[in-house]
């Protein structure tokens, strides 16, 4: 199978669609007579594009002046675009819109004054030249600005300050395509009705209104006959926005109603007839084709904050930065006090304190007997606790004794306070490198695009159907699928099923409730399209004692991006304590996770937390499998967890390696694994209580497939039934099934 995104990614196939793609383009554009009047489009299109793609656009309009018999009619609009071509290459490949506005104007102008020399352009003739170097000037310049912004690919994201490029383009595009007619039916014609009622149901009454206006102009700028139909289209377009919340059906309906008003306002003619069987056309493919995904693909708008975004973005990384220094400056500083610190030797303090001022120092240390010294070196290595007896011919050996005692309780309790010391520091720096890499990903620029239009009209929906919600957004990710964001009272009483499927209704678009988390007094509840991947999940646990509760707990849920989470926590130990470790971890996981937090990111601040939580030693394992459901990649990530068994084209593997559980070491590092499943595969991630040889019976399970829930309860009743109704540690049993998602019409 050829995969033409490969190919394309070519760059001499690029370069070579380009190049043809000009010059097709140039065969069309050469013929167009705007309401009888040759207007320059092919010098401007010359203007604004590559020196390789003017001379394509040279030859094409070469090749179809000489196949309809116009080059005899047109020599100088010919000229102006061999003269357009010919400074293209002495200018070079770098073009502004400026220099393109420029060239075709002045290559247009040029070429007028050279036949008017030959004396074919004179008096009055020079009133359309002029109106014609002001027109491609100003399309030269709209189409290397629309050119620029689509070289970046698709979809083409476009701000406030491309409306008017976007919108010149698009009315010349419309109004040079209804001059290719089949029958009496023109092409522009079928497109303008198509992007006419794409734009009101992707972007509602204003994206009607406007696309409709546009088309409008563009009918009018090719033919002045087809004003009556032409007047309703913005019309049209509006009532097929206000109407978009219902079927597509209905909203062609109400769109070829209001077009048929001016088909029967207007002069009888064959031009109008065959605008409105053009626009019925258009109508008809927009019902079979699918719309909405073909204008997410292609454009989207971006907000005109988008400066204030990339502000916002640099104060953060500078913030970010400066977190970075202060903290980089601490360590510096907290590294040369340990160094400079010196542990006192306590020979050295006895000696100077007590032996100093004793009369027979002389006799004890000058004498050149090297037993005192000896003695002395013993009771400074002697344990803190041992009995200390001074040296047998000391006259003070009482004061000897409580000296070397007081001076090792000192250094130990010194010790004490620099080990914790250093561990404050390690867990102080631990934290602000976290914030520093929290500022970074929230000062990243967001791979969202947020609809304007559609999240006024979730919005007006949600105030129709009495949902008290505070705020609402609407977005498409990379993947083009959509996310609603809902923002209420923590206390509001809300039914996210039944909102969703409110929601399905008015947007014609399958929404399915992703998940809700609490922050304070406030509330947000996700609503998502569905992605190319679904999961299913069941899951059974055994405790070690009956009347106790299980030590491990487990949660699966998704994130703001589509990603779906199983997560699996067993607490040190078992019962109640080591179910509130297990819980305390997976719920502040989740929570983070939601809020936009890596994963890895998020696992380290639990573990800073649990750090600090108490003076005892408690800890928990994370065992966390991240499944992609656009592609059903998954990546999993292990903190001294238990096995996991994964199920992949018929066969089965597991997954174990040696990692620390959270709350044990300042930095918790995870044993990561990445992978690709297909529809049919299946994971198990489980808790380190089951034994080892019970990993043969688990294979066999999965092999065998069936029914997840049963699969999970079977597993565990194999644990008792080995341990004899009494397993040495709480199990749990996780298991999660990829298929193909199910979107309902």
């Amino acid at each position: 199978m050829i995969e033409w995104n490969e190919i394309y990614a070519n760059p001499r196939v690029r370069y070579a669609a380009k190049v043809t793609g000009c010059g097709a383009a140039a065969c069309l554009l050469a013929t167009v007579q705007l309401n009888g009047m040759s207007v320059p489009l092919n010098t401007a299109l010359a203007a604004a594009v590559s020196p390789a793609c003017g001379a394509a656009v040279l030859a094409g309009s070469a090749l179809s002046y000489a196949l309809t018999g116009l080059l005899q009619k047109q020599p100088a609009l010919l000229c102006a675009v061999a003269v357009t071509a010919v400074l293209r290459w002495i200018l070079g490949t770098q073009s502004s819109p400026r220099t393109a506005a420029m060239l075709a104007a002045g290559s247009t102008m040029l070429s007028a004054v050279i036949f008017a020399l030959a004396g074919l352009i004179n008096g009055s003739g020079w009133i359309p030249w002029i109106c014609g170097s002001v027109l491609a000037g100003t399309l030269g310049w709209c189409i290397r600005q629309v050119l620029a912004r689509c070289e970046g690919g698709l979809p083409v994201r476009l701000h406030e300050a491309d409306r008017l490029p976007f919108s010149a383009c698009y009315v010349f595009c419309i109004a040079a395509l209804c001059s290719v007619r089949l029958l009496s039916v023109g092409f522009g014609e079928i497109l303008a009705a198509f992007v006419t009622l794409t734009a009101a149901k992707r972007y509602r009454s204003g994206g009607g209104i406007l696309c409709g206006t546009l088309s409008a102009l563009a009918l009018m700028l090719a033919d002045t006959g087809t004003a009556g139909y032409a007047a309703m289209l913005p019309v049209a377009g509006y009532a097929a926005g206000i109407a978009a919340g219902h079927a597509s059906g209905f909203v062609y309906l109400i769109f070829q109603a209001i077009c048929a008003v001016g088909l029967i306002l207007s002069q009888q003619s064959i031009g109008i007839s065959g605008a409105w069987v053009g626009g019925m056309i258009g109508g008809l493919i927009f019902l079979f084709l699918p719309a909405q995904q073909l204008a997410d693909a292609v454009l989207q708008w971006s907000d005109s904050e988008a400066d204030l975004a990339a502000l916002t973005a640099a104060r953060m990384e500078f913030l970010s930065h400066s977190i970075a220094g202060v903290r980089g400056a601490a360590e510096q500083i907290a590294g040369m006090m340990q160094k400079n610190t010196e542990t006192v030797d306590p020979a050295d303090k006895v000696c100077e304190s007590v032996c100093s001022k004793c009369r027979s120092r002389a006799l004890c240390w000058e004498s050149g007997d090297d037993e005192t010294r000896r003695c002395f070196r013993k009771l400074s290595q002697a344990a803190p606790a041992a009995k200390l007896t001074a040296p047998f011919h000391c006259v003070q050996p009482d004061q000897v004794a409580a000296e070397f005692a007081r001076t090792k309780r000192q250094n130990l309790s010194a010790r004490a306070l620099t080990a914790r010391l250093r561990e404050s520091q390690k867990l102080l720096f631990s934290q602000m490198q976290i914030t520093e890499e929290l500022l970074q990903r929230a000062g990243q620029h967001p791979k969202k695009t947020y609809h304007r239009e559609l999240t006024r009209y979730v919005s007006d929906m949600l105030d129709r159907f009495q949902v008290p919600v505070r705020a609402a957004a609407v977005s498409t990710g990379e993947n083009q699928r959509m996310l609603i964001e809902l923002y209420a009272d923590q206390n509001a009483e809300l039914d996210p099923e039944l909102i969703a499927e409110y929601l399905s209704d008015a947007l014609q678009k399958p929404l399915a409730y992703s998940g809700s988390e609490t922050a304070g007094d406030e509330r947000r509840i996700l609503l998502q399209s569905a992605g190319g991947f679904s999961v299913t999940t069941a899951a059974a646990q055994c405790a070690v004692h009956e009347d106790e509760p299980c030590g491990d707990c487990w949660d699966t849920f998704t994130d703001s991006d589509g990603a779906f989470y199983l997560a699996v926590s067993d607490g040190m130990g078992s019962g109640r304590h080591a179910a509130l470790d297990a819980k305390i971890v997976l719920s502040d996981f989740r929570q983070l996770v939601q809020s936009g937090m890596d994963c890895k990111e998020a696992a380290r601040m639990i573990n800073a937390l649990m750090m600090t939580k108490s003076g005892d030693e408690r800890f928990a394992t994370l065992d966390v499998a991240k499944i992609c459901t656009d592609t059903a990649s998954v990546t999993l990530y292990k903190y001294g967890a238990g096995p996991t068994f994964i199920r992949h084209g018929g066969r089965v593997t597991l997954y174990q390696a040696v990692s620390n559980p959270i709350g044990i070491l300042p930095d918790a590092e995870p044993y990561t694994t990445d992978m690709k499943l297909e529809r049919g595969d299946m994971l198990v991630l489980l808790t380190d209580g089951l034994d080892d040889k019970l990993f043969p019976y688990i294979r066999q399970t999965m092999q065998q497939g069936g029914d997840l829930q049963a699969m999970t309860h079977a597993v565990c009743a194999k644990v008792q039934r080995s341990a004899k109704g009494a397993p040495p540690d709480d199990v749990t049993v996780l298991a999660a099934a990829i298929s193909a998602a199910v979107i309902d019409d």
